[in-house]
């Protein structure tokens, strides 16, 4: 089979679409060309000069980071500066990049989803699903074969797909209703116009208030009975995430109902709050940010690139199953730029 890398960017877009994306953020296929092929790829949270490096020693055509390369908009290319080295040696070994960032935030299964699994957590479930992104559709047509057409729906993820014949039009039209997310619909209409479905008036778009329940931010979860102590808790963390000390501020006795969100989570907190949860595991909290408002709580901050950097297997894991054809590899580098410094105190002298 010759996969290329629009074969993986197709792939990993079905996972964690682009267009639930934040609106400041840059995914997808940002180095390469789209038809070049891939026999080796390499799963990374950041891409430095080491992890291209690493890439070209395995001879990997490509790259799949969950941090973006090229963030902002850039002037030029070349070697005087990091990053402008980092692309110019991928570029001249044509070494592809793609991308799934806050996408794979955003995407059942993805960042904080392998962190609440990593922490033993059950019964998952989003913990914020203000992602307005579900839209009904509707489309009329003369079209006879409606199996056709509810096959075509049922293709591009539409749920609760039906169809009603229309009283008092001639022609025997007939009426097609589903659910869908709104980064669906485009490739959907594509679609239905290239099957000679559309007509002028006869598809239409509305937003709907319902939240989706395929997308949304942070997790919750469960431990079982009543739960565990505070400090086991802890020590749990600790060696999920294989960190040597942790940042927390407030307690909980016992820790039954948990909130987690992967890297720079702390705009969930009072989601986590209202859920009910006991701990709220994150990073990246400023200092007035530890200070929790609600009794019997715990908020733990576990570094941004120790609650990331489990969806690295979780990726290599998803594509090594897609395509077992492929030799695909996480990277042995560890691209965290922070050090941590643990010393001995004497307790008397403190």
């Amino acid at each position: 089979m010759n996969t290329q890398v629009r074969h993986i960017t197709n792939f990993i877009h079905q996972w964690a679409p682009p267009g639930i994306k934040m609106s400041y953020d840059n995914v997808g296929l940002l180095l390469g060309d789209p038809a070049s092929p891939v026999s080796r790829i390499l799963v990374c949270l950041d891409v430095t000069e080491d992890i291209v490096d690493e890439a070209l020693e395995k001879k990997c055509e490509l790259i799949v980071s969950h941090h973006p390369l090229i963030f902002k908009e850039i002037s030029s290319i070349n070697p005087t500066d990091e990053q402008g080295r980092i692309i110019y040696k991928m570029i001249r070994n044509n070494i592809a990049l793609i991308s799934a960032h806050t996408n794979l935030d955003a995407a059942l299964d993805g960042v904080s989803f392998v962190l609440a699994n990593n922490l033993g957590l059950d019964d998952l479930q989003f913990l914020d699903k203000t992602y307005n992104i579900s839209r009904r559709i509707s489309l009329t047509t003369d079209y006879e074969d409606t199996e056709a057409v509810l096959k075509l729906l049922n293709y591009h993820s539409a749920e609760e797909a039906h169809f009603h014949e229309v009283d008092g039009r001639k022609g025997g039209q007939k009426q097609f209703e589903a659910i869908i997310d709104k980064h669906n619909v485009l490739p959907l209409r594509k679609a239905l116009e290239k099957e000679g479905l559309l007509k002028k008036g006869s598809f239409q778009e509305m937003e709907m208030a319902t939240p989706t329940n395929n997308f949304g931010m942070g997790v919750l979860g469960y431990y079982p009975d009543n739960g565990i102590a505070m400090d086991e808790f802890l020590h749990l963390v600790c060696r999920a995430l294989d960190v040597p000390s942790l940042r927390y501020s407030g307690k909980a006795e016992r820790i039954k109902k948990v909130a987690v969100c992967g890297g720079a989570g702390i705009f969930l907190k009072q989601a986590a709050v209202k859920a009910g949860a006991d701990a709220f595991v994150t990073a990246d909290i400023k200092y007035h940010e530890f200070f929790t408002e609600k009794p019997n709580f715990l908020l733990v901050d576990a570094g941004h690139y120790e609650s990331e950097f489990p969806v690295v297997e979780a990726v290599r894991k998803e594509l090594s199953e897609a395509f077992e054809h492929l030799s695909v590899n996480a990277t042995k580098q560890v691209s965290n730029p922070m050090k941590i410094y643990v010393t001995e105190f004497d307790n008397k002298n403190i």
